[in-house]
């Protein structure tokens, strides 16, 4: 077995365990990747609420119960991860770019921005609508609309939209709120 499958299957067995001290406590497990802070190695867990915002108690509280679980694997001599590393345990963020088939299912039901390599008819390179998910490399969306429409235009909204994903940019949550503040820094540069 590869470094890269054996690190894939011990990303997999530590998100299982994750979800174990995660969803009695309401939160999904969006993320679970290795990464770096300067020299130190770190393990980070991106956790998320559905309809509401995730709290710094439940990332504490999901990095005790997790930090305990892989103790328990360490002193049983099967170590899901080897050597030092620094748990982190985060919200996924505003706009938080999609990329995995874990993602997409956790956020279906969310807004996402939507930006594609070409545009899509009516809607253009990028738009705004409702994740329904992924299914077979294709994305689908519900209530799409540009993300920039003239206020005296005709509203332009698609009741569904599917696109390969191979073909978007990127898929992002959206919230009103960064389209709010947008609003606002065009205003004042008028």
């Amino acid at each position: 077995m590869s470094d890269r499958e054996k690190t894939s299957e011990a990303l997999e067995r530590i998100a299982t365990l994750a979800e174990s001290v995660a969803v009695p406590l309401g939160l999904s497990v969006v993320a679970v990747k290795f990464g770096q802070a300067g020299k130190r190695r770190t393990l980070e867990l991106t956790i998320h609420r559905a309809g509401s915002s995730v709290s710094l108690d439940d990332c504490q509280a999901v990095s005790r119960g997790l930090e305990q679980l892989l103790d328990d694997a360490q002193t049983k001599g099967a170590p899901l991860v080897a050597g030092a590393y620094m748990l982190e345990v985060q919200s996924p963020g505003m706009d938080r770019e999609l990329k995995t088939d874990r993602e997409f299912r956790v956020f279906a039901g969310r807004r996402v921005q939507v930006q594609m390599r070409q545009p899509v008819e009516d809607l253009g390179n990028t738009f705004i609508g409702t994740l329904c998910g992924v299914n077979d490399n294709v994305l689908t969306v519900t209530n799409a609309k540009p993300q920039h429409q003239k206020k005296k235009e005709t509203p332009i909204v698609r009741e569904e939209v599917t696109v390969d994903l191979s073909k978007c940019t990127h898929v992002r949550l959206y919230s009103e709120l960064l389209e709010k503040s947008s609003d606002r820094k065009a205003e004042t540069h008028n």
